[in-house]
């Protein structure tokens, strides 16, 4: 498979190759890849197979690129266990500098196809849509599309969840991103603080907004 690259429209739009001035950065052009799972985040060889699928979309000239969903912590993934506790599966996350090392041979690449590019990674914390014994959310509210029950907040561990996001965004900047998205709908963590059927806590953190 060739190198994928854009087509050119310019004449039925005229605006799609033309710089994007944000504030704060430039994108260099209109066109931007959308989040997506790949599914090559938690194969053994993902961090270079990750590599090479940017890689690609970055040469054929993409004004940004946003990754697949990263959890900021355990909490917020998907996980399976053996019988004794022993981790089976583990969905990608990013809280420590050693796997910020991973994701900087995917920030690398991205960059040495085209150096403007812009690369952004998302994180994902999936709420009471995670699969794992930990998952959390602002209240004990099930989800119709899930089988798990979350684990409810309290003013503690709300602040952890606060300060992972800020960790991982710093991580994220520390493998050489360009940004972070922070994923806030679908029923996952942030979304569920925001709708009064899945937050029914009474105290800072409650309310209908």
């Amino acid at each position: 498979m060739g190198t994928a690259e854009l087509i050119d429209t310019r004449a039925d739009y005229p605006r799609l190759f033309e710089p994007l001035d944000l504030g704060f950065t430039t994108i260099k052009n209109r066109s931007i890849m959308g989040s997506m799972h790949t599914g090559l985040e938690e194969m053994p060889d993902g961090f270079e197979r990750m590599a090479a699928f940017y890689a690609e979309r970055a040469a054929g000239g993409i004004g940004m690129i946003i990754t697949g969903g990263i959890s900021p912590n355990e909490e917020g993934g998907v996980a399976v266990y053996d019988e004794d506790g022993n981790p089976l599966f583990s969905a990608s996350k990013l809280n420590t500098d050693r796997e910020a090392e991973g994701h900087r041979l995917v920030t690398n690449a991205v960059h040495a196809a085209d150096p403007d590019v812009k690369f952004v990674m998302q994180i994902l914390h999936m709420g009471p849509l995670a699969h794992n014994p930990h998952l959390v959310a602002p209240s004990k509210v099930r989800s119709r599309i899930s089988r798990l029950t979350p684990n409810e907040l309290d003013a503690e561990g709300i602040e952890k969840q606060i300060a992972d996001h800020a960790n991982c965004a710093r991580l994220a900047q520390q493998a050489g991103y360009d940004g972070v998205e922070i994923i806030g709908s679908a029923g996952y963590l942030l979304s569920t603080f925001l709708v009064e059927k899945t937050n029914q806590r009474t105290d800072q953190w409650g309310g209908c907004y």
